[in-house]
């Protein structure tokens, strides 16, 4: 194929260009561009589609930039020197289209199709004003499905013989959301995605049917099995020959195997296929009748594990189209979409000829000449229809190699078939990313049989071999180790495990950045100056993994011998202090002026990093100096605000950053970490602002979401940003993270976990066509289509390094028959290139003494040592010294609150204020000085006891029994079980992963729990999530969790009805004597009754209390202040709420987890209220006036019930639960602390304790 060139560029017939990796897309994009604004194009009639949000934004500030290139080069591209200077004419076609670039049509697919559906909502038929829906809301209307319309239909109820019917109804709800999100209906006669028929079940020849299937279904022993035909028909044929042997020497023949049949029961396997083995003596020696009958049972044999899932999946079947179609008549009727709808929808209106051409066309073809589509691999075949239906002229750019995302609907075959269609294509061939020996060693390891497809896939693949570049300028320099020359590629030894390999890459890491003269053993190319060298540091290194479970090996050798690394997305980042900075900033940007209350937001912004104004300077933002529209703050935070309004996102970015000088101030080598995380947050609140399409204010929200470690805060792939990327550590990520990533070396320690065994519904190709179904025939095609992405996978894996790349060859990849099919092109490829082009390669030895400790020493004395001294690098922190800094910001928030300038209410963390309690509140305002002109309003100054704040509260725990052990004996120092908050953090999200009643269904006893995969997968995943090394102790870290979980959420807690506990019904008498109250586990409840990690977003009427809200002499501001106190307290999450329907009542709980291991292990009653008392008596009053406030809105006045907070309180309050879950057992009460009080007024009284802790002085000024 021919390599793209501008000159040969004729934008008048359509083109596909194929970009390898490195070979500089985007600036061809920028130069076509180019092209046609100086044949006359209006920037704003060149349409531009790429995969995300972010690169849109990217895209548009990288035309901005050639723009302005090309006005001062007068050049389409200054780099070529043959070209001539464009005329004036030409530079005003430039300069227009510099004034309309915040204009630009580039979009992702779906902004394109909202953008249309608004303009031109007439001519796509759907209405003006559509509201954004998520198709898994579809829940809700299987719901209805299940309790509606199927409760008379005969497959769905024999479905309820097959389980539970709670474990049937999440199963299909589960399954019809799946097909839901990939199914796209019909358009007229014909279904977008074809729905593949219900799995018929043959056995031979004959197709049982449905009623044969049920009897399989239900059978309990053999006997019920033989009255179907074919089944009975095979077992008279086997009696038959009865002395036909399963072996020339085997003592077994068919009258035993008719016997085993016999003895089998539900649950059993059905046969042994040791003693009763298919064979080519069996298959030649026995007469043909008996062969087919053996053959029957056979089949039934292996259809007996599955038969409740064949069953399910012919349901969902044969349900989804009518669920699809009743759910898009939902979304209609209530004017909503989802973004697959928006595609849908100008699908259908682009490609609809019943009236002639489509209006919708018509209006598309008018706004824009050409059509851009970039990340053209990652298109499906309703974007192809669009955009070859709309735009005769049409330029799509993308790589089949990279086509990685088939999850998100990606389509490779769509992209073949695109540009068979175009027929007229060009090339990029040079990769400007890597040194001559990667790009050498990459094109020998691929262009054998690694894209040769396997039996039964399609070849979509055909690799061309990058090349290096022509200019000698632009040569990358290869790398050298201890000034010799190295080779590219370093290949581990043959059949290595992942520990070894692990241990291996750990020792180049450290081998190759220790400092010898001055100098780092291995040195790579300068970015600035390609033919230059540089010292390398650890952040140069990327670990790439497929899974997340692949990268434990790596980390954990890392961690052992010191060296910082860092996931390169983690959650953890947004608890930091810069987070809170930018929170404040962002703030500062949206607010409509500075006057009044939104004052305070000048003062958060104020004493922050960016304008770094001291706290006893902090009057300057009440002063009228800042009145002044001329004054040098206003006019940044103008400047900023007006960027933001227009949507220059990108470029605002770097305004706050050039305008405050942030960066200069935070080089020092003390903040250089403080300046990688501001830098971090800021990038990432830039791409949300692109991805999500919205606000300043929904950003605010949703950094601050991510501060709390909210379930709500979005993230779209379960990832949420680089942790720490720009400060020195070892980048570990997934493969599809670092696509469009380059590191000069990366290690690859992919592919010894194999791949996950995946679940329907499957999307599949057939002759060409994809399909949808749950048939073997569907999942065995899905695995050949997902095996030739994942060879796809491990090209971007390779193809990010620039200087060195690291492979492994794992011993998993074989087994005892030789090399394992999935495996096969990998180690092919690799054994191959040291075959062929040994001099690229070099084998990696194994670390045969393995010395963490000296290996530790050499990092901090070797390396981190010479890079902290030398300021022009940046600080190296340890491995404990990174883990350290980020426990530490996790009070950030709070720290940055108590700066406010009139300070008057405060956000504190529950152990404040509880070490504040019991000393005089402090009239401290921050060192702010007494000036003149100001006095002091005092506040409550009387000291307040932790124990007087809820004196009036009614224990409810249930009382010690004697016969019970409230001492623990599982000793976790034993196994090294993890304690402290990471510990704390993983216990907790476990809770939250689980849904109460079907675990309980799931797991009846705690050996059944012991034995469920999906109970352990989410344990070890939780571990993993807080870098705890489980990999060293998983299967007894996760039984001890696992016996944490089943015991906690069988406990027995008591049920709690507004001021006391309910007891069976017994005599008034015996009550007293036995004291035996009701009570309940969490596994009794459903889910649809429990909610985890809530936030109660309350009005301002609720939160300021009923004497304010109805009495209209109230002081305003004081009851502002009374609501503020309530808001910014209660901000926070709530671990779990519950509701109990208690003598047709409904009762709302509040429960708290607590990791807390008690002094000697002692979870008594009386330890747990102390406990309690000493550490949570705030949060305790906080959350159950919280809970009276939110129900409110659902019970309080003005609502069918009117009821008072009193009332609300008797009628609907349920309790507090702590539920400490060291010390709970199944079946009993242990470890349960619950109590309520005698009345809302009592309750109401400790609140307002609470709420004299939180009061501090204010500083007002006198009027003049």
């Amino acid at each position: 194929m021919e390599n793209f060139s501008l000159q040969k560029f004729d934008p008048s017939k359509s083109l596909f260009i194929e970009a390898s990796a490195g070979t500089g897309k985007t600036y061809t994009i920028q130069l076509m561009v180019a092209k046609l604004i100086s044949l006359g194009t209006p920037l704003k009639k060149i349409l531009i589609v790429t995969y995300t949000e972010k690169a849109a934004g990217e895209l548009k500030d990288r035309i901005r930039k050639k723009i302005d290139e090309v006005l001062v080069s007068r050049k389409l591209d200054k780099t070529n020197g043959a070209e001539k200077e464009l005329d004036d004419a030409a530079l005003a076609l430039f300069s227009k289209a510099y004034q309309d670039v915040d204009n630009a049509a580039i979009f992702t697919i779906h902004s394109f199709c909202q953008k249309a559906l608004k303009e031109y909502a007439y001519d796509a038929g759907r209405p003006f004003d559509m509201s954004m829906i998520d198709d898994s809301e579809v829940h809700d209307l299987v719901e209805q499905f299940i309790r509606d319309k199927w409760s008379d239909n005969s497959d769905f109820q024999f479905l309820l013989k097959t389980d539970s019917a709670q474990s049937i109804a999440n199963k299909v709800a589960t399954g019809l959301e799946n097909i839901v999100n990939v199914y796209r209906g019909s358009e007229g006669d014909r279904e977008i995605i074809p729905l593949d028929k219900p799995e018929q079940i043959t056995f031979g020849d004959t197709a049982l049917s449905d009623d044969d299937i049920r009897t399989i279904a239900i059978a309990k022993t053999f006997d019920n099995i033989l009255g179907i035909p074919v089944l009975g028909d095979a077992f008279s044929t086997l009696e038959k020959h009865p002395a036909e042997k399963f072996g020339k020497t085997s003592k077994n023949c068919i009258s035993d195997f008719l016997s085993a049949l016999k003895l089998w029961e539900k649950d059993k396997t059905l046969f042994s296929g040791v003693s009763f083995k298919d064979s080519d003596f069996v298959r030649t020696t026995w007469p043909t009748d008996a062969y087919e009958a053996f053959l029957s049972f056979k089949a039934l044999k292996e259809l007996l594990p599955s038969i409740n899932s064949v069953l399910l999946n012919n349901f969902l079947i044969s349900q989804a189209a009518t669920v699809f179609d009743e759910w898009q008549k939902y979304k209609t009727e209530k004017k909503c979409q989802s973004f697959n709808d928006m595609i849908l929808s100008v699908h259908r209106a682009a490609l609809d000829t019943s009236k002639g051409d489509s209006l919708l066309k018509s209006r598309l073809r008018a706004q824009y000449t050409y059509a851009i589509i970039d990340e053209f691999q990652d298109t499906n075949q309703l974007q192809w229809d669009i955009f070859s239906a709309v735009f005769d002229k049409i330029f799509v750019v993308g790589d089949p190699k990279q086509s990685i995302y088939s999850f998100q609907s990606a389509d490779v075959n769509v992209y073949q078939k695109a540009i068979h269609e175009i027929n007229n294509g060009m090339s990029l061939q040079t990769n400007f990313r890597s040194t001559t020996g990667i790009i050498n060693g990459c094109n020998e390891l691929f262009k054998g049989d690694f894209f040769t497809p396997n039996e039964g896939a399609t070849k979509l693949i055909d690799f061309e071999p990058s090349l290096p570049p022509q200019n000698e300028k632009q040569v990358k320099a290869p790398p050298k180790i201890n000034n010799n020359e190295a080779a590219p590629i370093w290949i581990s030894e043959q059949d290595i495990n992942e520990v070894d390999f692990a241990r291996a890459a750990v020792q180049k890491i450290i081998d190759w950045c220790t400092f010898v003269d001055g100098k780092t053993v291995l040195q790579v190319f300068k970015k600035e100056d390609c033919t230059q060298y540089r010292n390398v540091t650890f952040k140069d290194f990327a670990v790439l993994a497929r899974s997340r479970g692949e990268m434990d090996a790596i980390e954990d050798a890392m961690r052992s011998a010191g060296v910082p690394f860092s996931r390169y997305k983690d959650s953890n980042l947004f608890s930091c202090r810069e987070c809170a900075e930018w929170i404040a900033i962002f703030k500062a940007i949206n607010a409509p002026d500075f006057s009044a209350w939104n004052r305070r937001l000048l003062s958060e912004a104020l004493i922050t990093d960016f304008f770094r104004i001291a706290r006893q300077d902090i009057h300057y933002a009440e002063s009228k100096a800042f009145d002044d529209p001329n004054n040098p703050v206003r006019q940044k935070l103008n400047a900023w605000t007006e960027l933001a309004q227009k949507r220059r996102y990108a470029e605002m970015l770097e305004r706050i950053y050039s305008d405050t000088q942030v960066e200069e101030r935070l080089t020092e080598i003390s903040r250089l970490q403080n300046l990688a995380r501001l830098r971090q947050i800021g990038n990432y609140a830039i791409e949300y602002l692109y991805n999500h399409n919205c606000s300043i204010e929904d950003l605010v929200r949703h950094l601050e979401a991510l501060a709390s470690y909210s379930e709500n805060a979005d993230d779209e792939d379960g990832n949420l940003v680089e942790k720490s990327s720009d400060y020195d550590a070892v980048q570990v990520m997934t493969i599809h993270a670092s696509k469009g990533l380059e590191f000069p070396v990366v290690i690859s320690v992919a592919g010894f976990k194999g791949k996950r065994p995946a679940t329907g519904p499957f999307l599949y190709h057939d002759n060409d066509e994809i399909r949808l179904g749950f048939s073997e025939h569907a999942k065995t095609t899905r695995e050949l289509e997902e095996l030739e992405e994942w060879k796809r996978l491990f090209y971007v894996d390779f193809t990010r390094a620039s200087s060195i790349l690291m492979l492994p060859r794992y011993e998993k990849w074989k087994n005892t028959k030789g090399v394992k099919p999935e495996y096969a092109f990998l180690e092919s490829s690799i054994n191959g290139l040291i075959e062929n082009a040994s001099e690229l390669t070099t084998i990696l030895p194994k670390t045969e003494n393995w010395n963490p400790q000296k290996l530790s020493e050499t990092v901090k004395e070797r390396i981190l040592k010479p890079l902290n001294e030398n300021s022009e690098i940046g600080k190296a922190l340890s491995a404990d010294e990174i883990r350290d800094n980020i426990i530490q910001q996790k009070c950030a928030m709070a720290n940055l609150q108590t700066k406010l300038a009139d300070a008057s209410i405060m956000q504190y963390s529950y152990s404040s204020l509880s070490g504040k309690a019991d000393s005089p509140v402090d009239a401290d305002d921050g060192n702010r000085t007494n000036r003149e002109g100001e006095e002091i309003a005092t506040s409550r100054t009387s000291t307040v006891q932790i124990r007087d704040i809820d004196t009036a509260a009614v224990n409810c725990t249930i009382a010690a029994d004697a016969l019970l052990d409230y001492q623990t004996h599982l000793n976790e120092s034993a196994h090294r079980f993890p304690r402290g908050s990471h510990a704390g953090n993983a216990l907790h999200r476990i809770f939250e992963c689980t849904q109460f009643q079907k675990f309980g269904l799931e797991n009846k006893t705690l050996e059944d729990a012991f034995a469920n995969p999906q109970t352990r997968n989410i344990i070890e995943e939780e571990f993993k999530r807080e870098s705890l090394p489980i990999w060293n102790h998983r299967d007894t870290w996760i039984d001890i969790a696992t016996r944490y979980t089943w015991n906690t959420l069988n406990a027995r807690l008591p049920e709690i009805a507004g001021n006391s506990v309910q007891y069976t019904e017994q005599d008034p008498a015996e009550i007293a004597k036995q004291d035996a109250p009701q009570t309940f586990a969490l596994v009794d409840i459903p889910l649809s009754d429990h909610k985890p990690e809530v936030q109660f977003n309350q009005n301002a009427t609720d939160e300021r209390g009923e004497n304010c809200a109805n009495n209209e002499s109230a002081n305003d501001e004081k009851c502002a202040e009374s609501g503020n106190i309530l808001k910014r307290f209660c901000k926070g999450f709530i671990d779990l709420l519950f509701v109990r329907t208690i003598n047709g009542q409904k009762y709302y709980s509040i429960l708290d987890w607590k990791s807390d291991m008690l002094e000697n292990n002692n979870y008594t009653p009386e330890a747990l209220k102390e406990k309690v008392d000493n550490d949570y008596s705030i949060q305790r009053v906080l959350y159950s006036y919280c809970l009276i406030q939110w129900l409110k809105q659902f019970y309080g006045k003005g609502t069918a019930e009117n009821l008072s907070e009193s009332e609300i309180f008797e009628k609907h309050f349920g309790g507090i639960y702590y539920a400490f879950i060291r010390g709970t057992e199944g079946g009993t009460p242990k470890g349960i602390y619950a109590q309520t009080w005698n009345s809302f007024n009592d309750l109401a009284s400790a609140y307002q304790k609470v709420k004299d802790l939180m009061s501090k002085p204010s500083i007002i000024k006198e009027e003049n």
